[in-house]
Protein backbone atom coordinates (compact mmCIF):
# COMPACT_ATOMS: atom_id res chain seq x y z
CA UNK A 1 0.00 0.00 0.00
CA UNK A 2 1.39 3.43 -0.87
CA UNK A 3 1.55 6.42 1.48
CA UNK A 4 -1.63 8.06 0.19
CA UNK A 5 -3.66 4.85 0.50
CA UNK A 6 -2.34 4.25 4.00
CA UNK A 7 -3.20 7.79 5.12
CA UNK A 8 -6.68 7.66 3.60
CA UNK A 9 -7.35 4.23 5.16
CA UNK A 10 -6.21 5.44 8.59
CA UNK A 11 -8.36 8.57 8.39
CA UNK A 12 -11.38 6.54 7.27
CA UNK A 13 -10.78 4.13 10.17
CA UNK A 14 -11.50 6.97 12.60
CA UNK A 15 -15.11 6.97 11.38
CA UNK A 16 -15.20 10.61 12.42
CA UNK A 17 -18.15 12.49 10.89
CA UNK A 18 -16.76 14.77 8.19
CA UNK A 19 -13.53 12.83 7.66
CA UNK A 20 -14.58 12.34 4.03
CA UNK A 21 -14.55 16.15 3.70
CA UNK A 22 -11.03 16.26 5.13
CA UNK A 23 -9.83 13.64 2.65
CA UNK A 24 -11.52 15.47 -0.25
CA UNK A 25 -9.84 18.72 0.91
CA UNK A 26 -6.44 17.00 1.01
CA UNK A 27 -6.99 15.54 -2.46
CA UNK A 28 -8.17 18.88 -3.87
CA UNK A 29 -4.83 20.40 -2.93
CA UNK A 30 -1.28 19.16 -2.96
CA UNK A 31 -1.13 17.37 0.41
CA UNK A 32 0.03 14.10 -1.17
CA UNK A 33 2.54 15.71 -3.56
CA UNK A 34 3.87 18.68 -1.54
CA UNK A 35 7.23 18.69 0.22
CA UNK A 36 7.37 18.85 4.02
CA UNK A 37 9.81 21.76 3.89
CA UNK A 38 12.08 23.63 1.51
CA UNK A 39 15.28 22.06 2.81
CA UNK A 40 15.07 20.73 6.37
CA UNK A 41 13.18 17.46 5.95
CA UNK A 42 11.05 15.86 3.29
CA UNK A 43 12.12 18.47 0.72
CA UNK A 44 10.80 16.38 -2.17
CA UNK A 45 7.48 15.74 -3.88
CA UNK A 46 5.38 13.67 -1.46
CA UNK A 47 7.52 14.63 1.55
CA UNK A 48 4.58 16.12 3.46
CA UNK A 49 2.56 12.90 3.25
CA UNK A 50 5.62 10.78 4.12
CA UNK A 51 6.42 13.00 7.11
CA UNK A 52 2.81 12.92 8.36
CA UNK A 53 2.76 9.13 8.19
CA UNK A 54 6.11 8.97 10.03
CA UNK A 55 4.73 11.18 12.79
CA UNK A 56 1.73 8.85 13.06
CA UNK A 57 3.99 5.80 13.38
CA UNK A 58 6.05 7.42 16.14
CA UNK A 59 3.06 8.84 18.04
CA UNK A 60 1.14 5.58 17.82
CA UNK A 61 4.12 3.60 19.17
CA UNK A 62 4.73 6.18 21.90
CA UNK A 63 1.04 6.13 22.90
CA UNK A 64 1.14 2.36 23.34
CA UNK A 65 4.58 2.08 24.95
CA UNK A 66 4.00 4.90 27.45
CA UNK A 67 0.34 4.05 28.03
CA UNK A 68 -0.68 7.65 27.36
CA UNK A 69 -4.29 6.63 26.66
CA UNK A 70 -4.70 9.01 23.74
CA UNK A 71 -7.70 7.70 21.78
CA UNK A 72 -6.67 5.94 18.54
CA UNK A 73 -8.73 8.34 16.43
CA UNK A 74 -7.01 11.30 18.06
CA UNK A 75 -3.58 9.80 17.39
CA UNK A 76 -4.51 9.37 13.72
CA UNK A 77 -6.09 12.80 13.25
CA UNK A 78 -3.45 14.82 15.07
CA UNK A 79 -0.43 13.02 13.63
CA UNK A 80 -1.62 12.92 10.05
CA UNK A 81 -3.12 16.41 9.97
CA UNK A 82 -0.81 18.46 12.23
CA UNK A 83 0.92 19.98 9.17
CA UNK A 84 -2.18 20.47 7.02
CA UNK A 85 -1.17 24.14 7.06
CA UNK A 86 1.70 23.33 4.67
CA UNK A 87 -0.67 22.26 1.94
CA UNK A 88 -0.65 24.57 -1.10
CA UNK A 89 2.18 26.71 0.26
CA UNK A 90 5.18 25.48 -1.74
CA UNK A 91 6.25 26.42 -5.25
CA UNK A 92 9.19 25.50 -7.43
CA UNK A 93 11.48 28.22 -8.69
CA UNK A 94 14.72 28.27 -10.63
CA UNK A 95 17.94 29.00 -8.76
CA UNK A 96 21.66 28.88 -9.45
CA UNK A 97 24.48 26.97 -7.77
CA UNK A 98 27.98 25.80 -8.57
CA UNK A 99 28.41 22.16 -9.54
CA UNK A 100 31.27 19.83 -8.56
CA UNK A 101 33.41 21.41 -11.32
CA UNK A 102 32.78 24.92 -9.94
CA UNK A 103 30.58 25.82 -12.94
CA UNK A 104 27.24 27.55 -12.51
CA UNK A 105 24.18 25.40 -13.09
CA UNK A 106 20.47 26.09 -12.86
CA UNK A 107 18.26 23.86 -10.72
CA UNK A 108 14.75 23.71 -9.32
CA UNK A 109 14.19 24.38 -5.64
CA UNK A 110 11.18 24.62 -3.39
CA UNK A 111 10.21 27.97 -1.91
CA UNK A 112 7.58 28.65 0.73
CA UNK A 113 4.82 31.04 -0.31
CA UNK A 114 2.49 31.64 2.61
CA UNK A 115 -0.76 33.39 1.70
CA UNK A 116 -2.46 33.05 5.10
CA UNK A 117 0.22 33.84 7.74
CA UNK A 118 -1.54 33.16 11.02
CA UNK A 119 0.73 30.66 12.69
CA UNK A 120 1.61 27.09 11.93
CA UNK A 121 -0.47 25.09 14.42
CA UNK A 122 -3.24 27.68 14.41
CA UNK A 123 -3.64 27.42 10.66
CA UNK A 124 -3.98 23.63 10.71
CA UNK A 125 -6.70 23.86 13.37
CA UNK A 126 -8.52 26.61 11.46
CA UNK A 127 -8.43 24.61 8.21
CA UNK A 128 -9.82 21.53 9.96
CA UNK A 129 -12.58 23.13 12.07
CA UNK A 130 -15.11 23.62 9.23
CA UNK A 131 -14.60 20.01 8.11
CA UNK A 132 -14.64 17.94 11.31
CA UNK A 133 -15.23 18.42 15.00
CA UNK A 134 -11.94 18.50 16.88
CA UNK A 135 -11.88 17.65 20.57
CA UNK A 136 -10.13 20.06 22.97
CA UNK A 137 -7.24 17.56 23.19
CA UNK A 138 -6.90 17.48 19.39
CA UNK A 139 -6.98 21.28 19.13
CA UNK A 140 -4.28 21.63 21.78
CA UNK A 141 -2.14 18.85 20.30
CA UNK A 142 -2.19 20.34 16.81
CA UNK A 143 -1.89 23.95 18.01
CA UNK A 144 1.15 23.33 20.20
CA UNK A 145 2.99 20.66 18.19
CA UNK A 146 5.75 23.10 17.22
CA UNK A 147 7.04 23.64 20.76
CA UNK A 148 10.32 25.57 20.75
CA UNK A 149 9.95 26.27 17.03
CA UNK A 150 6.99 28.53 17.76
CA UNK A 151 7.41 32.22 18.62
CA UNK A 152 9.19 32.60 21.96
CA UNK A 153 6.35 34.86 23.17
CA UNK A 154 4.15 31.74 23.25
CA UNK A 155 6.48 29.52 25.34
CA UNK A 156 4.61 30.17 28.58
CA UNK A 157 1.28 29.21 27.00
CA UNK A 158 2.70 26.11 25.35
CA UNK A 159 4.17 25.04 28.70
CA UNK A 160 0.79 25.45 30.34
CA UNK A 161 -0.88 23.49 27.53
CA UNK A 162 1.69 20.71 27.83
CA UNK A 163 1.08 20.41 31.59
CA UNK A 164 -2.65 20.03 30.98
CA UNK A 165 -2.53 17.87 27.83
CA UNK A 166 0.28 15.29 27.76
CA UNK A 167 -0.78 14.34 24.24
CA UNK A 168 0.48 17.71 23.02
CA UNK A 169 3.95 16.92 24.36
CA UNK A 170 3.77 13.48 22.74
CA UNK A 171 2.85 14.92 19.33
CA UNK A 172 5.62 17.52 19.57
CA UNK A 173 8.26 14.92 20.38
CA UNK A 174 6.87 12.49 17.77
CA UNK A 175 7.20 15.25 15.18
CA UNK A 176 10.82 15.84 16.23
CA UNK A 177 11.63 12.12 16.26
CA UNK A 178 10.09 11.58 12.83
CA UNK A 179 11.99 14.56 11.44
CA UNK A 180 15.40 14.07 13.00
CA UNK A 181 15.56 10.28 13.44
CA UNK A 182 13.31 8.49 10.93
CA UNK A 183 13.78 10.98 8.12
CA UNK A 184 17.51 11.59 8.62
CA UNK A 185 18.82 8.05 9.11
CA UNK A 186 21.51 8.52 6.47
CA UNK A 187 23.31 11.05 8.64
CA UNK A 188 23.55 8.52 11.49
CA UNK A 189 25.00 10.94 14.03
Amino acid sequence: MNTKETIVDLLEDTQRPGIDKVIAFMESGDFFTAPASTKYHGAYAGGLADHSLNVYKVLNAKNKAMELRIPDGTVIITALLHDLCKMNTYAIEKAWRKDQFNKWEQYDRYVHKEEFPIGHGDKSVILLQPLIHLTPLEIVMIRWHMGGYDAKETYKLSGEAWKMFKGAVALHTADLEATYILENKEEGK
